[in-house]
C-alpha cells in the first residue's frame, strides 16, 4: 500500500501463530491459501443483520480500516480473553464497512469483530495483500495458471469465516504484459465471492497501475479505472486533494460512493488535518460525492494515552452528522445492555457473578447512536461506563452538568436509535439506576418515542414515572406497575429499576422514528442504562401467533428477528472456579 496503515515497518509483520480452535490467525504465504480447507469455527458468529436499514443506495459510505500494530491482539481469541482493556470499537452507527488489516498476505477477520459489526448491520471485509516484495508471487501465480484457484480459495475463506468480502491491494512492480492477467485474476475473485457469500464486497487499493508501476495515483484516474470497472469500489490512496477528488467524481460517473477516499488518521504527508481532526477529511470527500475509508485510526492506541483511551476514542469517532450515513431499525425485536464486550467483572441482573476481568467482542450488544461528550447543548455526556452493569460487562452512562452549558434552557435528551418501521403495538422496557441513589424527585429518567402521523407531524411519548402522550386519542401508552410507582425493583443492594410500558396506535399510520432518553430537568443528574427490550406483543388469533407489521416470513427474515435480540453470556465460571 502507500505506506504501511501503523506504526508497524512493511515487511515487519509480528509472527501470528494459531492454537487450533482457539485463536484466529493469518495465512502468511500462498501455499497457505492454495491448502486452505474448510475449518468450520467452533463458535456462534452473528449474521450480517437485515432488521437495520444503513443509507439509501448512491449514499457515500465510510469505510474504517483497522490496522493498529499489526492486529491479532487480545482479539484473536475465539471465546475470549481475561484481558479487559484491549482495543475495542462500538461506533458502529457512524461507518458502513469494517475492514481488519494486517501485513500479512490473508487477514482473515476474528469472529469477535465479525459478530460485532454485524449486529448493526456493518460488514466486514478481509485482506489480501502483496506488497513490494510480492512480485515473485504474482508470477507464481500467473505462470502457473493459479489465479482461479487463488480466486475460489478467497471466497471459500470468507464464507467459512462468515465475513463480508476482501480489500485487495497488490503494490508490487510488474512487467506490462501481467495487466489482463491481474484483471483477470481481479474479476474472478469478484464473482467467486459474489457467488459464495451474497451482498459481498470486493475493494481494489490504488496500489498498482496499468503500466505495472507500483504507483499510487490519489484518484480515480485512466490509470487505474481498468480495476475499479472489476469490483464493488476502490480504495483511493491517502494523498489526494481536493482537485483530486472532484476530478476523481467526475470519472466515477454514477459510481461516486464506491470511490474512497483514503483518510490517515497520521496525516502522513497529507493536506488535510488527522488525529482528532480527521473527520475534515470525511466532510471534504462526502461533499465532493465521494466515500472516505479511514485507516491509521488505531493512532488513538498507539500515540495517545492509553490510559485515557476510552475518551480518546469517542473524540476521535465524534464524526458530525455531515460525515454519517442513515442508521434505521427496520424490524423487532430491539433488546440490548449496551456492553461493549469487555467489563472488570461480569454481572446478572445487576450482580456480580465473576468478578473478573474479560474481553470478548462477540458479545459486545447494540450500541447508541449519541456518545461522547459536548452533547445536549455542552451539558451532555453519553458514555460507555464498566463501573456497574445490569448484565454483561457495562452499560451506558448518561449525564448533564448546567455548568458545562452557561445560560442553557434545554432539556436534556440523548439519541439511541433511529427507527423506520409502524409503531403499531409494542412492549417497551427499560431498565436504570440514578448514580446517586435516592428519591427520584425532579430527576426522572424518560425514554422518548418520536412518531411521524400519516399527515407528516412529528410527535413525542414520553415514558417515565408519569407517561406523556400528546392531546389526541392516536395514541395510547399504559404503565404496567408491579412492585413501586418507580419501577420494578430489583435486589437493594443493586438499586436497578425496571419500567414496562404497552404503547398502541389507534390509527394505525404512524412511524416511530427514534428513541431516545431524556431528563425531566436541566439540573445536574447522572444516570445509568442498564438495558432496552422494544418488542411487539404476543398476541395470539385462534391459537396462532398474529402477525407484526414489520415481521416478515419466516424464509424472508428469521435471522433479522435474532439479529438484535438479547446475547447470552456465559454464567457457569466464577472466578474460584479454578482452585
Amino acid at each position: 500500500m502507500g505506506v504501511p496503515m501503523s506504526r508497524n515497518k512493511r515487511g515487519s509483520a509480528p509472527v501470528v501463530k494459531r492454537v487450533p480452535n482457539d485463536e484466529v490467525a493469518p495465512l502468511t504465504t500462498l501455499n497457505e491459501l492454495l491448502e486452505y480447507k474448510e475449518e468450520p469455527l467452533l463458535c456462534a458468529v452473528e449474521p450480517l443483520s437485515e432488521a437495520i436499514e444503513r443509507g439509501k443506495p448512491g449514499d457515500p459510505r465510510t469505510i474504517f480500516c483497522h490496522d493498529m500494530d499489526g492486529n491479532y491482539k487480545e482479539d484473536r481469541f475465539i471465546h475470549g480473553t481475561d484481558e479487559a482493556h484491549g482495543y475495542r470499537f462500538h461506533h458502529w452507527q457512524v461507518i458502513d464497512t469494517f475492514i481488519y488489516y494486517s501485513h500479512h498476505m490473508v487477514t482473515i477477520p476474528p469472529p469477535g469483530w465479525i459478530s460485532a459489526a454485524h449486529r448493526h448491520a456493518v460488514k466486514v471485509l478481509g485482506t489480501f495483500i502483496l506488497g513490494e516484495d510480492g512480485t515473485k508471487t504474482v508470477n507464481t501465480i500467473r505462470c502457473s495458471g493459479l489465479a482461479s484457484q487463488v480466486a475460489a480459495q478467497l471466497a471459500n475463506v470468507a464464507r467459512v469465516g462468515r465475513f463480508d468480502g476482501w480489500l485487495i491491494s497488490i503494490g508490487c512492480k510488474m512487467d506490462p504484459s501481467w495487466i489482463p492477467f491481474l484483471e483477470n485474476m481481479l474479476q474472478s475473485i469478484t464473482e467467486e465471492t459474489h457467488k459464495a457469500v451474497p451482498g459481498s464486497l470486493v475493494i481494489w487499493y490504488d496500489a498498482v497501475d496499468v503500466d505495472g508501476n507500483a504507483k499510487p495515483h490519489n484518484e480515480l484516474n485512466e490509470k487505474n479505472t481498468c480495476f475499479f470497472d472489476l469490483c464493488d469500489g476502490i480504495f483511493l490512496n491517502f494523498c489526494w486533494t481536493e482537485d483530486l477528488l472532484l476530478s476523481s467524481a467526475r470519472v466515477a460517473g454514477n459510481r461516486k460512493a464506491d470511490v474512497y477516499a483514503g483518510v490517515d488518521v497520521y496525516a502522513r504527508e497529507t493536506s488535510y488535518p488527522g488525529g482528532y481532526d480527521m473527520y475534515k477529511a470525511v466532510q471534504l470527500a462526502r461533499r465532493c460525492g465521494l466515500s472516505a475509508a479511514v485507516f491509521g485510526a488505531g493512532w488513538v492506541y498507539e500515540t495517545q494515552d492509553q490510559k485515557n483511551f476510552a475518551a480518546n476514542q469517542r473524540r476521535l469517532w465524534a464524526l458530525p452528522e455531515d460525515c454519517c450515513s442513515q442508521w434505521r431499525v427496520t424490524a423487532l425485536p430491539l433488546s440490548t445492555t449496551f456492553c461493549e464486550g469487555c467489563g472488570t467483572s461480569l454481572y446478572n441482573q445487576g450482580q456480580v457473578v465473576k468478578p473478573a476481568p474479560w474481553f470478548d467482542l462477540s458479545k459486545q450488544q447494540l450500541q447508541p447512536r449519541d456518545q461522547g461528550t459536548n452533547l445536549c447543548g455542552g451539558g451532555g455526556s453519553a458514555i460507555l461506563s464498566t463501573m456497574t452493569s445490569y448484565t454483561g460487562g457495562g452499560c451506558l452512562l448518561l449525564k448533564y452538568c448546567p455548568e458545562k452549558a452557561p445560560g442553557s434552557t434545554v432539556t436534556p435528551y440523548f439519541r439511541l436509535f433511529g427507527f423506520d418501521l409502524p409503531l403499531g403495538s409494542l412492549r417497551v422496557s427499560y431498565t436504570f439506576k440514578n448514580e446517586k441513589q435516592g428519591s427520584l424527585a425532579g430527576h426522572d429518567v424518560n425514554l422518548m418515542l418520536r412518531v411521524r402521523d400519516a399527515a407528516g407531524k412529528e410527535e413525542e411519548l414520553s415514558l417515565g414515572s408519569i407517561v406523556a402522550v400528546p392531546h389526541n386519542e392516536n395514541y395510547i401508552a399504559e404503565r404496567e406497575i408491579a412492585n413501586s410507582p418507580q419501577g420494578d425493583l430489583g435486589p437493594i443492594e443493586v438499586g436497578w429499576l425496571t419500567r414496562k410500558y404497552h404503547v398502541e396506535d389507534t390509527t394505525g399510520s404512524a412511524i416511530l422514528e427514534e428513541i431516545g432518553i431524556s431528563f425531566n430537568s436541566n439540573e445536574e443528574m447522572a444516570s445509568y442504562i442498564g438495558e432496552l427490550v422494544v418488542k411487539r406483543p404476543e398476541v395470539t388469533t385462534g391459537g396462532e401467533r398474529a402477525k407484526d407489521p414489520d415481521t416478515k416470513t419466516a424464509g424472508q427474515h428469521d435471522q433479522a428477528e435474532e439479529g438484535l435480540g438479547s446475547i447470552a453470556f456465559d454464567y457457569s465460571m466464577s472466578s474460584d472456579e479454578s482452585d
